[in-house]
This record gives C-alpha cells, structure tokens and sequence, in this order.
C-alpha cells in the first residue's frame, strides 16, 4: 500500500513510475502529479571511460516550477519499507558490433541489460547480482504476482548495492536469430504451474489457470536465447564493472553464473545458488576448469547415496571456485530442492567450500521454486539476506 509521505516526496511506483506524489491530503490511490526533477547517477564503481556520468531528467510541472532534490531520492513503502536511494539506472555490456554491411549499417548481439538500485546507506562493500532463472526476467525480483514488493526491494534495504541483469534474449536483453535455433515458443502455465508448487504461492490452489500462475506467466518468454557461454561472458564483464560481488542465481541462471565464476574468480565474493542448474559443477563439466582436466568422455559414477560423483581415487578439482564460498538453496516443495544434496556432494568432492541451506530450516516454511513470488517472500529474503551477510562476516 502506498503511504503519505512528507512533501515533496518522489518516489517508485510499479504502476506509474517515478513522478508519483502523494500529499497527505490523499486518501485514496495517489495522483499523478507532474513535477519532478529526479537526478539519476552511475554509481562510481562503473566505469565509465575514466568519470562518472550525470543525468537529470527534464522538468515535467506545467508551471515549470524546478524543485532541487538532494542527492538521494525517497520511494514509498511497500512491504519491504520505503526506499531511500542514492543511485538507480541502467546499463549494458557485452555487446557485439558486426562488420558493416554494404550499406553501412551494423548490427548489434549478445548485449545484456543490467539495472541497479544503491541504497543511500549502503551497509556492505560488496554489493549483489541477481540472475534470473529461464524464461524469466530481471522483473521476477521485482515484485510478486498479486502486486507485492519482491526480492529486490528487501536487498536495497538491508543496505546492498543490488544489481539485476536479463539474460541475453530475455527481457531488455534483445533475443536475435541467430540465438539457439532462432524459434519463439509460447510460454507454457502447466511448466510454470509445476514450478510454482507450493504452500505459499499467491492466487490460490495452484493450476495451469490459477490466477498466481497467470500472473508470473506474464513475464515469461520462450524467445531465443543466447546461451550461457555469451551470458557467461557478460556477466563476467559486469563483475569487472562492480565486482567482487557476490552471485544469487535462480534455477537456469545458474549454468551462466557458475561459468562466470569460474570465468572471473577473484571478482566473485560468493555465490548463493538457488535450485540452480549446474550447481553440481559436473553436470556442465566442459565449461568449468578441473585439476587435472576431465576427460571429453568423461561419465560420473554413481555413489551408494545413488549420487553421480567423480569416481573415488581420481578426483579433479575445481581449481577457479574452490577459494568461493557456494550456498545452495533448498525448497521443500519444490521437485527441484532433493537434487542439491547431491550437487552439494559434488561441490565438496571437488574441493569447493560449499553448504546446503533448506528453506523450511531458516524461518521460510512451505516454499517453492518461485519463492521470490510467494506470500512469506519476505521471510525467504531474510533469509537470503542472512547468506549473504554471513559470507561478508567470514
């Protein structure tokens, strides 16, 4: 619920933006009203060819009255409280220019859309990236199906530098034809409402019709993606850009930012990885570095705990993530939650500092895939929260 606030108050509103106000003469929803002059700044660990960048947006009144906000802005209070931020923008990296044509025009691939919101008091020196899981988009952080504030929002506050990015294909992200085999599919409610199992997800029983469903299937996309090398690489990129930092990766986001990390260890403070893929290091082996290398043919072998492990007496090391803290994240409705035992195994066998955190153990009870999604979100976030603080403690 949007609350009154002291004039002038500007703020972020999911519906209308940044020129809301609300005077406390409202009681009910807040008005528009067009008189804003928002100063948005890079925060300074980008780099931006040796200086930081100013932007101020136009002044919208019809008065042209200039109101001079100091150098933080204030958002109102949803769920998480209000916001008070020194920095919020957007940018790229990763981008690709092709050969001109016989036109002169060129083209533009494998870019990826980074967003940032800096708390005004930033806690923590090392701030968090969040990568979104497949099919997805940065605004699963954003807020929840029936309208409430997400992840995002409670990381700002617990003092993070926090940092989202699209997935290159996803989102702001542009897909390309030349992506994967450059086919759009449909989203599809009976995966999402299969992911979605839980005790806590909004709209009611959850069904491939539920409203809940509908709701996180809005942003969803089956376009074309660029794979997780390019993702890789970007992300890579963007840690040269912020990091150390410390990686939240969701479910297919996983594959991407485990590869960044090894891509890019000394810029990696960490990684929390929630039901992610390739959280078990060799489910994708070929892209990761092992001491001595794996085979091209190499096949894990099945434990007694009916784990796929490297065969005991020739253990390779994961040489790039062995010196990064690694959390994985468990649900306990989630079909996805009992294969991060074993991915823990693993980890471990390869000489990773690894832990298995359960949701239901840490105060979030109930939970599933989505759990960013889900009415206790702001008990899972704690909990996040509570990763990510200790990793900074140790």
């Amino acid at each position: 619920m949007v609350q009154a606030m002291a004039a002038p108050s500007f703020f972020w509103h999911r519906t209308v933006g940044f020129v809301q106000r609300v005077g406390s003469d409202c009681a009910g929803p807040p008005r528009l009203y067009l008189i804003a002059c928002y100063q948005r700044h890079r925060p300074r660990s980008i780099r931006t060819g040796g200086h930081v960048r100013m932007k101020s947006t136009k002044i919208l009144g019809a008065a042209g009255l200039a109101i001079l906000l100091s150098s933080t802005a204030a958002f109102a209070a949803g769920e998480a409280g209000p916001l008070h931020l020194r920095g919020l923008g957007n940018f790229y990296v990763g981008a690709v220019v092709s050969e001109p044509d016989a036109e002169g025009n060129v083209s533009v691939t494998n870019q990826m859309y980074v967003g940032y919101a800096l708390p005004a008091e930033a806690k923590h020196d090392i701030p968090l990236i969040l990568v979104h899981g497949g099919g997805g988009q940065a605004s699963d952080w954003f807020s929840t199906p029936d309208g409430r504030d997400g992840w995002r929002n409670y990381f700002v506050n617990a003092g993070f530098d926090t940092y989202w990015v699209d997935r290159p294909g996803y989102g702001r992200s542009p897909t390309s034809a030349s992506y994967g085999d450059g086919q759009i599919a449909s989203a599809n409610s009976g995966i999402i409402a299969r992911l979605s199992a839980s005790d806590n997800f909004p709209g009611g029983e959850v069904t491939p019709t539920s409203e809940g469903v509908i709701g996180w299937l809005k942003g969803s996309s089956s376009t074309p993606y660029a794979g997780n090398e390019i993702a890789a690489k970007d992300l890579s990129e963007l840690l040269d850009k912020v990091g150390p930092a410390i990686l939240v990766l969701h479910s297919a986001g996983g594959g991407s930012g485990f590869w960044a990390a090894d891509l890019n260890p000394e810029k990696v403070a960490g990684i929390i990885a929630i039901e992610a893929s390739g959280s078990d290091g060799l489910s994708q082996a070929q892209s990761l570095t092992f001491d001595p290398p794996l085979t091209a043919d190499f096949v894990p072998v099945e434990g007694a705990d009916g784990c796929k492990l490297q065969p005991e007496g020739a253990v390779s090391t994961l040489t790039n993530l062995a010196g990064i803290p690694v959390t994985l994240v468990s649900t306990p409705n989630s079909f996805l939650g009992a294969p991060q035992v074993c991915a823990l195994a693993s980890l471990q066998q390869a000489g990773v500092t690894a832990e298995l955190v359960k949701m239901e153990d840490v105060g979030a009870p109930g939970t599933g895939h989505f759990l960013m999604a889900e009415t206790n979100n702001a008990d899972s976030a704690k909990a996040i929260i509570d990763i990510a603080e200790g990793m900074l403690a140790e």
